[in-house]
């Protein structure tokens, strides 16, 4: 039996009116979580955040984050209580943390899962085409939400429908360390406290046809060019992005 890590003190950030209660039971869930013995956790931290109910749905927000052994691991839930979002927020670490203990055994056993992708295979121009198109039921989000889908699925980008402000978003890594939200919006909050930066990106929705779409991707290193189909009826924001075969692969919401 693995002996559990020395753990470190949960720390607990919170804003609005959050109860002595719900603060030690999101202290107890996490600090379980960080007990399994998997790997060191070097730190913790906490936040819970309640939302003027009038305005949102789902005013309750709870986030953690923690430091394995240098390694981030991040999950973010939102519910109608502190109460449901700090189970729903256990549930989803919870689950992280045996995803990543999978992935590292999986590692150990098969050494060339841990070299990556060396690069994008050379297509020539002209014989370049969409073989996937994923059509995605956007549900809205928050954007911290989004950001640990993206690092959940281990993608580099995330297309998602923005529920604060009612707008087709794509936050993303561009590889300086930093998370990234497009397109901007003017005097918006960004989270940061439990996590890496999210900042604004440089990234803009251009409104192009897909062939267009296709034709800048080429002109560029980006991974993805995030657009608007202006021959479609339905000015949705879309992802073509760049697959290690060579070829595109297109994201666009469902209806």
């Amino acid at each position: 039996m693995v002996k559990p890590h020395a753990v470190c003190e949960v720390e607990l950030l919170t804003r609005g009116v959050i109860s002595q209660r719900d603060r030690e039971q999101a202290i107890e869930k996490i600090q379980a979580l960080c007990e399994l013995g998997h790997e060191p956790v070097l730190a913790a931290v906490v936040k819970l955040k309640v939302r003027a109910k009038a305005a949102l749905e789902l005013p309750a927000i709870a986030e953690a984050s923690l430091d394995l052994n240098g390694t981030p691991v991040r999950a973010h839930a939102t519910g109608h209580s502190i109460t449901e979002a700090v189970d729903l927020l256990h549930d989803r670490l919870s689950r992280r943390l045996r995803r990543r203990r999978e992935r590292l055994e999986d590692r150990h056993h098969d050494p060339e899962l841990a070299l990556g992708h060396a690069g994008y295979s050379t297509v020539p121009t002209d014989e370049r085409e969409v073989v996937r198109h994923k059509t995605l039921a956007m549900h809205p989000m928050s954007l911290e939400e989004a950001a640990d889908e993206m690092d959940q699925l281990d993608h580099g980008f995330f297309l998602f429908l923005d529920a604060d402000h009612d707008l087709d978003r794509v936050v993303y890594r561009n590889g300086d360390g930093n998370l990234h939200v497009a397109p901007r919006v003017a005097g918006e909050d960004l989270p940061g406290d439990t996590r890496p930066p999210i900042q604004s990106g440089s990234v803009v929705l251009n409104h192009l046809p897909l062939a267009e779409a296709e034709a800048l991707l080429d002109e560029t290193d980006d991974p993805f060019v995030f657009f608007a189909d202006s021959a479609s009826d339905l000015d949705r924001g879309n992802v073509l992005y760049r697959r290690f075969d060579g070829h595109y692969g297109l994201i666009t919401p469902a209806g």
